[in-house]
């Protein structure tokens, strides 16, 4: 008997997740599919529960669940030289609304309204050893809030790399897709 289940071969339990079975896609910088192939790494969705909220009783102090926030997630880009990811990120960031201010008459500045659509929907899923969606994490009214273009060295062969900070709202998660390419989302899994 396998630790992960009792017959693999019949998908019955199913291999597990796999860390290096993924794809990400965001329409401001995959082109049409969406999906950022030269995507290095990703970090997954995370929230925070608040607990400021306490109450004090005799020697002791109870604790209470606040609100939700939804912390950032990180992207490394390897940086292609077709397509340009460092040229696609600065268009992604032209679209928000940013303007170098070469003159006075520059008055145009970001917006989260333009910020948003400039990246379009993000989308994280876990594939399995079939190629097959198993789950996807949809980050909603996310926007890139920081970029750092790597660092260069005469004493480093790796490829040139982009980071991204982006910033969200909130995450949906969905499960496995069905046979119509419909996703169950359920925030109670059995």
């Amino acid at each position: 008997m396998t630790f992960w289940g009792v017959d693999l071969s019949k998908n019955t339990q199913g291999d597990p997740k796999r860390k290096f079975r993924w794809k990400i896609s965001f329409g401001g910088m995959g082109g049409e599919t969406g999906i950022v192939w030269f995507a290095k790494s990703a970090t997954k969705p995370e929230l925070t529960v608040s607990n400021d909220a306490t109450h004090k009783f005799l020697g002791h102090t109870f604790k209470f669940p606040g609100s939700v926030s939804w912390n950032d997630i990180d992207v490394t880009l390897v940086d292609p030289v077709s397509p340009d990811a460092a040229e696609k990120t600065l268009g992604i960031i032209h679209n928000a609304g940013y303007r170098v201010p070469e003159t006075q008459t520059v008055l145009q500045t970001i917006s989260k309204d333009k910020s948003v659509d400039a990246l379009k929907t993000v989308v994280i899923e876990q594939l399995n050893g079939d190629g097959e969606s198993v789950e996807r994490w949809e980050l909603h009214n996310a926007f890139l809030s920081k970029v750092g273009f790597g660092d260069l060295s005469y004493e480093d062969d790796a490829l040139s790399e982009i980071s991204l900070t982006i910033t969200y709202d909130w995450a949906k998660w969905g499960k496995k897709q069905d046979s119509a390419g419909i996703f169950t989302e359920s925030y109670n899994p059995q």
